[in-house]
């Protein structure tokens, strides 16, 4: 899929006019599969090469057509949409699938026949503008995929350090994770640097990355321990790492 910004996200209201469930948060909604949905991802390149059908009967903004078989669907650009949505939101997912239905041609109950007399009706095409359900699920997709980035990179850092014994560090926005393995008197001892990290929720989610070993195993190390000392503003956490969570840890590694 297109990066997020060239992705276009079903709405609430479109999702339930298609009649689909609502996915959990790990599925994000441009990935749905529903032809409408599919097809609504070509809109922005098509848009970019000035080739988007407009919606003639919708006039308080600009929405485009989309059309896969029977399917028929209403999508808009939030700066065309004149959106309230605040800035960044609107920039991270400026493309929205509003509404959706089938073609029904000389029908009443045709798609952009029916889109048209709702808004006459209702004044206005806003029903169909991502609402406050849309942009919290957004947010929750956002916090979804950064937990799961911060769990895969710990747990590559552990896995490195199972290779070898050596500490291996990232730094992801302005937080510092090292995380060194060592084996010693038949036992692997696991340690975590956390370093510029004030929020007890993004420890839970370090501290939580590792299957198979739970949260009040860990234990702070406020002046180091082996050949791990803390740097200013670091926190070392440690536990035992059982065999068998370092086999599958060791697993998650790429060949090389």
């Amino acid at each position: 899929m297109s990066s997020e910004a060239q992705s276009v996200r079903p709405t609430k209201a479109c999702i339930e006019a298609l009649e689909l469930s609502k996915p959990p948060i790990s599925l994000p909604l441009p990935d749905l599969d529903h032809p409408l949905v599919r097809e609504a991802q070509r809109l922005p390149e098509v848009h970019a090469a000035g080739g988007v059908e407009r919606i003639l009967s919708l006039t308080d903004r600009v929405w485009f057509k989309v059309k896969v078989s029977r399917w028929r669907g209403a999508a808009t650009r939030l700066p065309e949409a004149e959106s309230t949505a605040p800035e960044l939101q609107a920039r991270s997912a400026p493309w929205w699938l509003g509404a959706g239905g089938y073609r029904r041609e000389g029908d009443p109950s045709d798609f952009y026949e029916s889109l048209a007399a709702t808004a006459g009706r209702d004044g206005s095409s806003d029903r169909w503008l991502p609402q406050a359900w849309d942009w919290k699920r957004l947010e929750l997709e956002h916090i979804y995929a950064w937990e799961r980035e911060i769990r895969r990179i710990v747990c590559e850092l552990i896995a490195r350090s199972l290779q070898n014994g050596y500490a291996y560090q990232a730094e992801f926005e302005h937080y510092k994770v090292t995380a060194l393995a060592r084996a010693e008197d038949g036992e692997t001892y696991l340690l975590i640097g956390t370093e510029n990290i004030a929020d007890h929720r993004v420890f839970a989610v370090i501290l939580n990355a590792i299957p198979g070993i739970d949260h009040s195993s860990w234990m702070p190390e406020p002046e180091g321990v082996r050949e791990l000392e803390p740097e200013p503003g670091e926190i070392i956490w440690s536990t035992i790492l059982p065999p068998a969570v370092a086999a599958k840890l060791l697993d998650t590694l790429p060949d090389e």
